[in-house]
Protein backbone atom coordinates (compact mmCIF):
# COMPACT_ATOMS: atom_id res chain seq x y z
CA UNK A 1 0.00 0.00 0.00
CA UNK A 2 1.14 3.45 -0.39
CA UNK A 3 1.60 5.58 2.99
CA UNK A 4 -0.75 8.00 3.53
CA UNK A 5 -1.10 11.37 4.07
CA UNK A 6 -0.98 10.64 7.57
CA UNK A 7 1.73 8.72 7.83
CA UNK A 8 3.72 11.58 6.04
CA UNK A 9 2.88 13.86 8.16
CA UNK A 10 4.21 11.39 11.10
CA UNK A 11 7.56 11.12 9.35
CA UNK A 12 7.65 14.91 9.08
CA UNK A 13 7.00 15.04 12.74
CA UNK A 14 8.97 12.42 13.81
CA UNK A 15 12.36 14.46 11.86
CA UNK A 16 12.07 16.89 14.31
CA UNK A 17 15.00 16.01 17.46
CA UNK A 18 12.61 17.44 20.27
CA UNK A 19 10.17 14.24 19.24
CA UNK A 20 12.09 11.64 21.00
CA UNK A 21 11.85 11.94 24.66
CA UNK A 22 10.43 8.84 26.08
CA UNK A 23 10.41 5.02 25.20
CA UNK A 24 7.17 5.10 23.06
CA UNK A 25 9.06 7.94 20.87
CA UNK A 26 12.51 6.14 20.36
CA UNK A 27 9.44 3.01 19.72
CA UNK A 28 8.05 4.55 16.96
CA UNK A 29 11.15 6.32 15.30
CA UNK A 30 12.60 2.82 15.11
CA UNK A 31 9.96 1.44 13.76
CA UNK A 32 10.02 4.07 10.95
CA UNK A 33 13.95 3.44 10.11
CA UNK A 34 13.12 0.17 8.26
CA UNK A 35 11.54 2.87 4.94
CA UNK A 36 15.36 4.42 5.28
CA UNK A 37 16.95 1.38 4.75
CA UNK A 38 18.35 -0.17 1.29
CA UNK A 39 16.60 -3.64 1.26
CA UNK A 40 15.65 -5.95 3.12
CA UNK A 41 14.24 -10.01 3.41
CA UNK A 42 10.63 -11.04 4.96
CA UNK A 43 8.43 -13.83 5.61
CA UNK A 44 5.10 -13.06 7.01
CA UNK A 45 3.05 -16.13 8.50
CA UNK A 46 -0.86 -15.15 7.92
CA UNK A 47 -3.64 -16.84 9.74
CA UNK A 48 -7.27 -15.77 8.56
CA UNK A 49 -10.68 -17.61 8.94
CA UNK A 50 -9.95 -20.21 6.52
CA UNK A 51 -6.42 -21.07 5.86
CA UNK A 52 -2.71 -20.20 7.51
CA UNK A 53 -0.36 -19.11 4.46
CA UNK A 54 3.12 -17.60 4.36
CA UNK A 55 4.54 -14.75 1.65
CA UNK A 56 8.28 -14.76 1.57
CA UNK A 57 9.48 -11.36 -0.01
CA UNK A 58 12.82 -9.24 -0.88
CA UNK A 59 12.54 -5.70 -1.86
CA UNK A 60 15.32 -2.87 -2.55
CA UNK A 61 14.53 0.64 -3.16
CA UNK A 62 14.66 0.75 -7.07
CA UNK A 63 10.69 -0.85 -6.69
CA UNK A 64 11.29 -4.51 -7.91
CA UNK A 65 10.16 -7.11 -5.02
CA UNK A 66 10.50 -10.40 -5.13
CA UNK A 67 7.92 -12.90 -3.68
CA UNK A 68 6.85 -16.39 -3.39
CA UNK A 69 3.44 -16.65 -2.35
CA UNK A 70 0.08 -18.31 -2.66
CA UNK A 71 -1.97 -17.20 -5.41
CA UNK A 72 -5.82 -16.30 -5.49
CA UNK A 73 -7.90 -19.21 -6.78
CA UNK A 74 -9.26 -17.39 -10.25
CA UNK A 75 -5.41 -16.73 -11.33
CA UNK A 76 -3.95 -20.46 -9.76
CA UNK A 77 -7.26 -21.91 -12.17
CA UNK A 78 -5.93 -19.44 -15.34
CA UNK A 79 -2.36 -21.19 -14.08
CA UNK A 80 -3.53 -24.23 -14.44
CA UNK A 81 -2.91 -25.56 -11.15
CA UNK A 82 -4.36 -27.82 -9.03
CA UNK A 83 -6.18 -26.96 -5.86
CA UNK A 84 -2.79 -28.26 -3.67
CA UNK A 85 0.14 -26.36 -6.27
CA UNK A 86 -1.26 -22.71 -4.97
CA UNK A 87 2.32 -21.29 -4.57
CA UNK A 88 4.05 -19.21 -7.68
CA UNK A 89 7.06 -16.89 -7.32
CA UNK A 90 6.20 -13.29 -8.65
CA UNK A 91 8.03 -9.94 -9.07
CA UNK A 92 6.50 -6.79 -8.32
CA UNK A 93 7.34 -3.20 -9.32
CA UNK A 94 5.63 -1.17 -6.81
CA UNK A 95 2.65 -2.79 -4.56
CA UNK A 96 0.00 -3.84 -7.79
CA UNK A 97 2.00 -4.52 -10.96
CA UNK A 98 3.73 -7.69 -11.37
CA UNK A 99 4.90 -10.94 -13.61
CA UNK A 100 4.28 -14.67 -12.79
CA UNK A 101 7.03 -17.49 -13.20
CA UNK A 102 5.15 -19.85 -15.77
CA UNK A 103 6.27 -23.17 -17.91
CA UNK A 104 6.82 -20.83 -20.62
CA UNK A 105 8.28 -17.51 -19.23
CA UNK A 106 7.28 -14.55 -17.15
CA UNK A 107 3.89 -13.52 -17.53
CA UNK A 108 1.36 -11.34 -16.78
CA UNK A 109 -1.98 -12.16 -15.22
CA UNK A 110 -3.70 -10.41 -18.39
CA UNK A 111 -1.26 -12.69 -20.24
CA UNK A 112 -2.81 -15.67 -18.69
CA UNK A 113 -5.33 -17.54 -20.60
CA UNK A 114 -9.35 -16.94 -19.78
CA UNK A 115 -11.40 -19.80 -18.12
CA UNK A 116 -14.34 -19.68 -17.16
CA UNK A 117 -15.00 -17.92 -13.95
CA UNK A 118 -17.48 -15.47 -12.68
CA UNK A 119 -15.44 -14.41 -9.66
CA UNK A 120 -13.31 -11.06 -9.09
CA UNK A 121 -9.81 -12.10 -8.10
CA UNK A 122 -10.37 -12.76 -4.54
CA UNK A 123 -9.04 -15.55 -1.86
CA UNK A 124 -12.08 -17.45 -1.84
CA UNK A 125 -13.97 -20.28 -4.74
CA UNK A 126 -16.94 -20.44 -2.63
CA UNK A 127 -20.41 -17.69 -3.82
CA UNK A 128 -22.60 -19.07 -0.42
CA UNK A 129 -20.42 -17.88 2.27
CA UNK A 130 -21.62 -18.04 5.89
CA UNK A 131 -21.87 -14.82 7.89
CA UNK A 132 -22.27 -13.37 4.42
CA UNK A 133 -24.89 -10.60 3.11
CA UNK A 134 -25.90 -10.75 0.05
CA UNK A 135 -27.40 -7.33 -1.69
CA UNK A 136 -27.99 -5.79 -5.46
CA UNK A 137 -28.45 -1.97 -6.40
CA UNK A 138 -30.85 -0.27 -4.68
CA UNK A 139 -32.05 -3.35 -2.22
CA UNK A 140 -31.56 -3.28 1.30
CA UNK A 141 -29.50 -5.37 3.64
CA UNK A 142 -30.88 -7.63 5.70
CA UNK A 143 -31.49 -6.51 9.26
CA UNK A 144 -32.90 -2.94 7.87
CA UNK A 145 -30.14 -2.23 6.51
CA UNK A 146 -27.42 -2.99 9.61
CA UNK A 147 -24.47 -4.67 8.05
CA UNK A 148 -22.65 -7.74 10.16
CA UNK A 149 -21.66 -6.95 13.87
CA UNK A 150 -17.55 -7.19 14.39
CA UNK A 151 -16.23 -10.19 14.95
CA UNK A 152 -13.94 -11.01 17.76
CA UNK A 153 -10.08 -11.28 17.50
CA UNK A 154 -9.53 -13.82 18.79
CA UNK A 155 -8.42 -17.48 18.03
CA UNK A 156 -11.80 -18.94 17.24
CA UNK A 157 -11.59 -20.33 13.82
CA UNK A 158 -15.67 -20.77 13.07
CA UNK A 159 -15.57 -19.05 10.33
CA UNK A 160 -13.37 -20.45 7.21
CA UNK A 161 -14.98 -20.09 4.08
CA UNK A 162 -13.47 -16.53 3.33
CA UNK A 163 -9.73 -15.90 2.88
CA UNK A 164 -8.50 -12.45 2.66
CA UNK A 165 -5.40 -13.32 0.61
CA UNK A 166 -5.27 -10.78 -2.05
CA UNK A 167 -3.10 -10.32 -5.76
CA UNK A 168 -1.07 -7.39 -4.78
CA UNK A 169 2.10 -7.31 -2.21
CA UNK A 170 2.10 -5.16 1.27
CA UNK A 171 5.97 -3.90 2.31
CA UNK A 172 6.72 -4.07 5.85
CA UNK A 173 7.79 -0.57 6.11
CA UNK A 174 4.63 0.79 4.58
CA UNK A 175 2.46 -1.48 7.38
CA UNK A 176 5.27 -0.07 9.79
CA UNK A 177 4.24 3.44 8.68
CA UNK A 178 0.58 2.72 8.86
CA UNK A 179 1.12 1.40 12.15
CA UNK A 180 2.56 3.83 13.66
CA UNK A 181 0.81 6.89 12.10
CA UNK A 182 -2.84 5.53 13.18
CA UNK A 183 -1.47 3.67 16.80
CA UNK A 184 -3.10 4.90 19.73
CA UNK A 185 -3.03 3.47 23.37
CA UNK A 186 1.02 3.30 22.81
CA UNK A 187 2.93 1.74 25.29
CA UNK A 188 6.65 0.43 25.48
CA UNK A 189 8.46 -2.00 27.29
CA UNK A 190 11.79 -2.61 27.08
CA UNK A 191 11.70 -3.42 23.52
CA UNK A 192 8.65 -4.39 22.97
CA UNK A 193 5.87 -1.35 21.01
CA UNK A 194 1.86 -2.23 21.65
CA UNK A 195 -0.94 -0.21 20.41
CA UNK A 196 -4.30 -0.42 19.16
CA UNK A 197 -5.41 0.90 15.63
CA UNK A 198 -7.61 3.70 14.31
CA UNK A 199 -10.42 2.56 12.14
CA UNK A 200 -8.43 4.10 8.97
CA UNK A 201 -5.50 2.52 9.90
CA UNK A 202 -6.64 -0.76 10.43
CA UNK A 203 -8.90 -0.80 7.06
CA UNK A 204 -5.60 0.00 5.32
CA UNK A 205 -3.90 -3.07 6.35
CA UNK A 206 -6.98 -5.00 5.95
CA UNK A 207 -7.31 -4.34 1.72
CA UNK A 208 -3.91 -3.69 -0.21
CA UNK A 209 -3.35 -1.30 -3.42
CA UNK A 210 -5.25 -2.40 -6.33
CA UNK A 211 -7.86 -4.17 -5.03
CA UNK A 212 -11.19 -2.52 -6.30
CA UNK A 213 -13.59 -4.74 -5.66
CA UNK A 214 -12.71 -5.18 -2.21
CA UNK A 215 -14.29 -2.07 -0.09
CA UNK A 216 -13.27 -2.08 4.21
CA UNK A 217 -16.29 -1.13 5.87
CA UNK A 218 -15.23 -1.57 9.36
CA UNK A 219 -11.67 -2.22 10.67
CA UNK A 220 -10.22 -2.46 14.17
CA UNK A 221 -6.91 -3.72 15.49
CA UNK A 222 -3.87 -4.18 17.67
CA UNK A 223 -0.46 -4.17 17.28
CA UNK A 224 3.38 -6.00 18.86
CA UNK A 225 6.32 -4.99 17.57
CA UNK A 226 9.64 -6.32 18.65
CA UNK A 227 13.00 -4.21 18.16
CA UNK A 228 16.53 -5.03 18.96
CA UNK A 229 19.55 -3.35 18.12
CA UNK A 230 17.82 -0.15 16.78
CA UNK A 231 15.70 -2.09 13.96
CA UNK A 232 12.27 -4.01 13.73
CA UNK A 233 12.93 -7.66 14.19
CA UNK A 234 9.25 -8.48 14.00
CA UNK A 235 6.08 -7.49 14.22
CA UNK A 236 2.51 -8.94 14.81
CA UNK A 237 -0.50 -7.49 13.74
CA UNK A 238 -4.16 -8.44 14.59
CA UNK A 239 -7.16 -7.35 12.60
CA UNK A 240 -10.64 -7.67 12.59
CA UNK A 241 -13.48 -6.41 10.03
CA UNK A 242 -16.09 -6.03 7.70
CA UNK A 243 -15.40 -5.85 3.96
CA UNK A 244 -17.78 -4.88 1.16
CA UNK A 245 -16.98 -7.57 -2.23
CA UNK A 246 -18.32 -6.75 -5.63
CA UNK A 247 -19.50 -10.07 -7.06
CA UNK A 248 -20.96 -9.00 -10.35
CA UNK A 249 -23.68 -6.78 -10.19
CA UNK A 250 -24.69 -7.62 -5.96
CA UNK A 251 -22.25 -6.78 -3.25
CA UNK A 252 -21.19 -9.26 -0.55
CA UNK A 253 -20.21 -8.51 2.99
CA UNK A 254 -18.33 -10.86 4.53
CA UNK A 255 -16.61 -10.41 8.28
CA UNK A 256 -12.66 -11.01 8.86
CA UNK A 257 -10.26 -12.28 11.49
CA UNK A 258 -7.13 -11.83 10.20
CA UNK A 259 -3.63 -12.07 12.38
CA UNK A 260 0.27 -11.48 10.77
CA UNK A 261 3.45 -12.04 11.80
CA UNK A 262 5.94 -10.56 10.43
CA UNK A 263 9.77 -11.54 10.47
CA UNK A 264 12.39 -8.85 9.15
CA UNK A 265 15.99 -10.00 8.31
CA UNK A 266 18.90 -9.59 5.90
CA UNK A 267 18.42 -5.40 6.35
CA UNK A 268 21.16 -4.08 4.13
CA UNK A 269 22.55 -7.44 2.33
CA UNK A 270 19.53 -8.41 0.16
CA UNK A 271 20.29 -8.58 -3.55
CA UNK A 272 16.84 -9.05 -6.08
CA UNK A 273 17.90 -10.67 -9.00
CA UNK A 274 15.11 -9.47 -11.86
CA UNK A 275 15.82 -11.81 -15.17
CA UNK A 276 15.74 -9.48 -18.07
CA UNK A 277 12.08 -10.55 -19.64
CA UNK A 278 10.44 -10.04 -16.11
CA UNK A 279 12.13 -6.49 -16.30
CA UNK A 280 10.48 -5.74 -19.78
CA UNK A 281 7.21 -6.73 -19.20
CA UNK A 282 7.40 -4.62 -15.86
CA UNK A 283 8.93 -1.35 -17.65
CA UNK A 284 11.81 -1.79 -15.97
Amino acid sequence: MNLPALTCVALACLAGPSLVAGPVDEGIVIAMRLSERPNYSWTSTVDDDARTYDIVGKTTPDGFTQARMPIVNSVRRRLGRGTTDNLVDAIYRGNVECVLATDTGWMTIDELPMVRDSEPILGTDRMGLPGLILTTPGAATAGGGSILPMPKVDDERDRRAYSNLQMGISHPHEDLGVIVSSGTDLRADGDVLTGSLTELGAQLLLVRDGQPEITPEQGAGTFTIWMRAGMVQRYQVRLKGVLAIKIGLGTKRVTVNQTTLTVIRDVGTTRVEVPAEARRKLGG
